[in-house]
This record gives C-alpha cells, structure tokens and sequence, in this order.
C-alpha cells in the first residue's frame, strides 16, 4: 500500500485547527483519520511531503487528547508497518499501550470484585460501555482507554446493590441516595479511590427527552463472562444506539475520536449488525438525528460502510450539513476550561450560549431552585423536612462562589468569557438539534 500518512506543508501542528469553511478536519487531524482508517482516505499525490519529527510529536499529542493512544500504536504496527516512525515516537506510544494495559488491569481487577459480588447475590447486572467495549470488541483490553466501571442493574435491585458496594469498601459521592426521576445513576468511589464505579438503572439521564427501551435491553441482552466472572452485555444493537447518544446527545462529540472508534471497531467486529433493529429502535427513541449524524461522522471520519436504506430512513431532512460541521468542531477544536472540558460543565455551556439575558436568568433559576429530592441528595436533610428550604441559601451560596467570577468576568466583558461564551452557543445549538423531535 502507498505512503498515504503524509501532509501538506505550511501548517504547523499549533495550528491544526478546523478550515474556516469546516470542510474538513485540519491536516494533523487528517493525518490521525488516515492512519485509524482501515482504507485511508486520501491519496499521497502532488505537493504533499512526508512527516517530520514536530508533525509525529503533534500526531502523539492529538492521539492522547482523544484517548486512542494505544490504538495508534497498534494501527502504525499491524496497518501501516512501512511508514517510517522515529524510534522516539514509537517508545512514547508503546509506553501508553503499555500503562493503559496496566490501568484497564486494575479495572477489570475491580470489576471482577463487583461482579462476582453481584453474581454471588443473583443480582442482574449489564456491563456497559467500556468494559463491554474494552474486554470483547477491541480484541486486546490495551486498546481501549477506560475512565470508569459503568453497570447497569434494574431499579428495584439499587437498593441492593447499594448496601452490596458499601458492605465492600465503596464510597458514595453523594450521601442521600436517593432514587427519584431526576437521576439515572449513582457513584461510587472503589476502596483505594481511584476507581470510579457508576451504578445505573436507565442508559441515559430524563434531561434528555428520549423514550429509553429499559425493559428491551434486559431482554436482548446476551451472556458474557467479563474479568472471569459470568454477567451480561447489552445486544450489538442496543449498544450501539448507547455509544450514539453518549457520543452526541450526552457528550456533544466533545470526547473526539474515541467514539467514533467504538463503533468503527463495533461495525468491524460484528458485520453481521441487525440494521432494521437498529432503525426500528432509534425511531421508538425519538433519536433519529442523533443516530444519523453520528453515523454520517463516523463514515466520513473512519470510513466505516452503511446501508444506504439505513441513512435513507434515518435522514431527518434537509440542514444537516450545517450541524455535522458544528459536530467535527466539537471533535477537533475544543478548548480546555479551567483543566476540563466545556461539555463536562452542560449548565455552563447552556448558560453562555443563550444570548438573551432574560434566558440567562431562566437558566439560572433552574440551577437553583432544584427538586426537593436533588436538594437532598446534595444537603444533610431529609426532602420531606422544612430544614430543606433552608439549604437553599446554602445552594445560591455555592452557585456564587463556583460561578460567580465568570459571571463578574462576562459582566466586564472579558475575552476569555466571550470565547467561552462562543464555544458554548455552539454546543447548546448542536445539542438542542439533537434532542429536537
């Protein structure tokens, strides 16, 4: 096969930004695309020059921002052993394979604790996401970044399973647990506090106004053994419609390319994909554009291959153009705020995004007078007790103290907030087109 991972000259990896006209991802971002693609996209012909030392130092460092370090490594040894990779390089992402080998160990180690816990017990118990994704889809648990345990159990064990995972060391980020409509999991720190286990009931939060077949994913569910213990997974199927909605819906894109590789990986893995299911369970959802896009990105990025029925019954009209560049924004040029990322800070991002200060104040509203249930979950008091309504100063207490100099700051007119402020409408106007029937 050609030498397809080379770039144009003229621009450095400082500036591997979107064009201005979001055609396509910047020449660095192109250049990881090709490498993860199985048929790299473009062809090495005229004007184009091989990688320097700077570009693979800025490939590496592109390659850890998504979280697929270990993949690279793994695409650059088995798809594209011919590329020249300076020895430097090669160490860096050999290391990263290795210590997220060593990381996904000491999950899977304590997944293993839980599970056989659980099992032990007769509880029912989904693993989602990562370790589902990690153990059977990627081929090597190496490949796979995993930042948390994600379980899924029905509602009427999470009174179980919680005294389950107290009883073995776990600590509760909140101490009202309290199971209510507002909230579709709880979280848990494991014994030695580096591990994050979430419990969930449901798949995704009730802010999101999608119809979540519960119920359908127990009963489509196949055995697993995962971490050497006997549990369950979601159906190809059903996962795969998870990692859309936490992809777009739940994230924004903002995690970049890790998804994507999900369910470039989860396609490969299993061909045999059941499309009409697929269909029949995004329309039950309300999830049409959400599917559709991710599906379009995905395509455009990994090259993955779709029936085109499939996009045919999924497309949701005319417009989409506009929101698949607002998405590969989202993937490739979002800024840090304050050492995370503006999608880990929704309330943030839908409050700078409104432009109309009377919306601003709705929002604020919101994030203040929470449910009696949410109040109790975050303050010392019963929801049903009168010492409740007293917390709420505590809360406007809290909101200033987190939020307060931004609000100063945006007041003033400060650049950083208006650039904040940009990042955010376009993650609100991205989303509520999700969420949008």
């Amino acid at each position: 096969m050609p030498n397809c991972l080379t770039c144009r000259p003229g621009i450095t990896g400082e500036d591997a930004r979107p064009r201005e006209d979001a055609s396509e991802p910047a020449r660095l971002d192109q250049l990881l695309l090709d490498i993860l693609r199985e048929h790299p996209a473009h062809d090495p012909v005229g004007g184009f020059s091989p990688l320097t030392a700077r570009d693979w130092e800025d490939l590496v460092r592109q390659s850890a921002r998504h979280h697929i370090s270990p993949l690279l490594y793994h695409r650059l040894r088995t798809g594209h052993p011919e590329l020249p990779v300076p020895p430097a390089i090669t160490n860096a992402l050999r290391q990263a394979c290795l210590d997220n080998a060593a990381r996904n160990l000491r999950l899977f180690h304590n997944l293993a604790t839980v599970l056989q816990r659980l099992h032990d017990d007769s509880i029912p118990v989904i693993a989602l996401k990562g370790a589902h994704l990690a153990a059977l889809v990627y081929g090597s648990p190496s490949l796979r970044f995993m930042g948390d345990l994600d379980l899924l159990v029905k509602l009427e064990d999470v009174p179980r399973v919680d005294r389950l995972l107290l009883a073995l060391g776990c600590q509760p980020t909140i101490q009202n647990r309290i199971v209510g409509g507002d909230i579709q999991e709880f979280v848990y720190l494991m014994p030695k506090r580096d591990v994050c286990l979430e419990i969930h009931w449901n798949i995704l939060s009730s802010e999101f106004p999608f119809t979540i077949d519960t119920a359908g994913h127990w009963e489509r569910s196949r055995p697993a053994r995962i971490a050497g213990v006997d549990t369950a997974v979601l159906c190809p199927e059903d996962l795969f419609l998870h990692l859309c909605l936490h992809a777009g819906c739940t994230h924004g894109y903002e995690p970049g390319l890790k998804l994507f590789c999900d369910i470039a990986e989860l396609l490969r893995q299993d061909p045999g994909l059941d499309w009409d299911l697929v269909v029949r369970l995004t329309r039950e959802a309300g999830a049409g554009k959400c599917v559709y896009l991710t599906l379009m990105l995905t395509r455009e990025f990994l090259g993955i291959t779709v029936p085109e029925p499939v996009m045919k019954a999924l497309n949701p009209g005319v417009g989409t153009e506009r929101f698949q560049a607002l998405a590969r924004d989202q993937v490739f040029s979002r800024k840090p705020r304050n050492g995370q990322p503006l999608s880990m800070w929704p309330a943030v991002a839908r409050f700078w995004g409104t432009t109309r200060l009377r919306d601003k104040a709705a929002l604020f509203c919101k994030g203040f007078f929470l449910p009696r249930e949410s109040m109790a979950r975050l303050y010392p008091a019963p929801a049903n007790s009168l010492r409740i309504y007293g917390y709420y100063v505590v809360r406007l207490r809290d909101i200033l103290h987190t939020y307060g100099p931004d609000v100063w700051r945006w007041l003033r007119g400060h650049p950083d907030i208006r650039a904040v402020a940009d990042e955010g409408n376009q993650l609100t106007t991205l989303k509520d087109w999700l969420m949008a029937p």
